[in-house]
């Protein structure tokens, strides 16, 4: 099937939603709440946690679209640990090595925990050492999940069950949280964490996207829409890429329920999958794929970055952070970038290249 490109804007948009809320909202904003450049940073990106759930959703849309009902759940597995592990270990790593010149705190038994991808689900009592990775541990568990039930129930009950679980999962969310999806990763009743709750939702609503998708490719493709309708389509792409953009990074809006967000998020998705509106159209390039192939380096690594080396040596310089704000930022985002892109072409480009060879050399064997 044709690669899905104008979506590869989204990942970049939640990536650097995310990577704004751990800087500003979370570290600058919050100790130097006082400087009114952090303080405003912080407001601005204070939506920033909803990213995950749009990471989830498209998730969930890529598995239902490329899933293979002759692929062994072993294998499909194994490529997934392939492609998310090496970065991991590479962080790991690294916190370990930092951790021996007093950098930071090596804490080995959260570790472990990443490592099974146990952090954010109902077997862990933290989000774990290495925070970031609990999108990872949740998406893997639920995509297991879905691979199971569609290698061995009919997809007809597989649809329902989804479509059950966007309800119920959002419901239990929105309701325990008084309107609001992100918020502490806590167990909820002693049953269940609202991080696993997320992802299963999240998840569950892509594959239904990414399985519409699917079966109505055809029909997609040999739909030419009128004049009319590009104008109306576009309208609606222009409306939900502004009000993602902007509630994500630039507005610190609240909403009283904010499922609007997820419906946005579903909105857009469909209207990319859809691409038949001017700015689906524009986005379906290659330049936005070139961008976001490095988004997970940078999302996996951008918290190391913010916990080692920022806090140990310019954010010590407290001179620096108060007295020249735009340089500290200059610098907080060249980094961030610089090392997320000497991660990808350095550990998980070489790492997955490798591991997949090995792979297929033994299953020729």
């Amino acid at each position: 099937m044709q690669r899905i490109k104008n979506i590869e804007i989204l990942r970049i948009i939640g990536c650097v939603a995310i990577v704004m809320l751990h800087f500003f909202s979370h570290h600058l904003g919050s100790k130097y709440g006082n400087i009114p450049i952090y303080h405003h940073l912080k407001l601005m990106t204070s939506n920033g946690q909803k990213a995950v759930d749009l990471f989830f959703i498209l998730s969930g849309c890529f598995f239902a679209i490329t899933f293979n009902k002759n692929i062994d759940i072993w294998d499909f597995l194994k490529k997934k640990l392939i492609r998310l592990y090496p970065v991991l270990l590479f962080v790991i790593g690294g916190m370990f090595i930092l951790s021996l010149f007093h950098f930071t705190k090596f804490d080995f038994y959260s570790c472990i925990l990443c490592l099974f991808g146990l952090n954010g689900t109902i077997l862990s009592l933290k989000i774990g050492y290495i925070e970031v990775f609990w999108y990872v541990s949740v998406m893997l568990w639920t995509l297991l999940l879905y691979f199971y039930l569609l290698k061995h129930y009919e997809q007809k009950n597989i649809n329902l069950l989804a479509f059950l679980a966007v309800f119920i999962c959002y419901g239990i969310i929105i309701q325990a949280r008084q309107g609001h999806i992100s918020g502490p990763n806590v167990v909820f009743g002693h049953l269940y964490q609202f991080s696993t709750l997320r992802g299963l939702g999240g998840i569950s609503l892509g594959y239904l996207l990414g399985n519409w998708y699917k079966n109505n490719a055809e029909l997609i493709k040999n739909y030419i829409p009128t004049w009319k309708q590009k104008i109306f389509l576009t309208s609606l792409e222009f409306v939900c890429l502004f009000f993602i953009i902007n509630n994500l990074i630039f507005h610190k809006i609240k909403f009283d329920n904010d499922i609007i967000f997820i419906l946005t998020f579903a909105l857009i998705i469909f209207l990319f999958l859809l691409n038949k509106g001017y700015i689906s159209k524009i986005l379906d390039n290659d330049i936005c794929s070139k961008f976001s192939k490095y988004t997970y380096s940078i999302y996996m690594t951008h918290s190391t970055i913010i916990k080692t080396l920022l806090i140990n040596t310019i954010w010590k310089h407290t001179s620096i952070v108060t007295t020249h704000p735009n340089i500290n930022i200059v610098i907080i985002f060249l980094s961030t970038i610089v090392f997320g892109i000497l991660t990808y072409h350095l550990i998980e480009v070489p790492c997955l290249q490798y591991l997949l060879h090995k792979y297929s050399s033994n299953k020729n064997v």
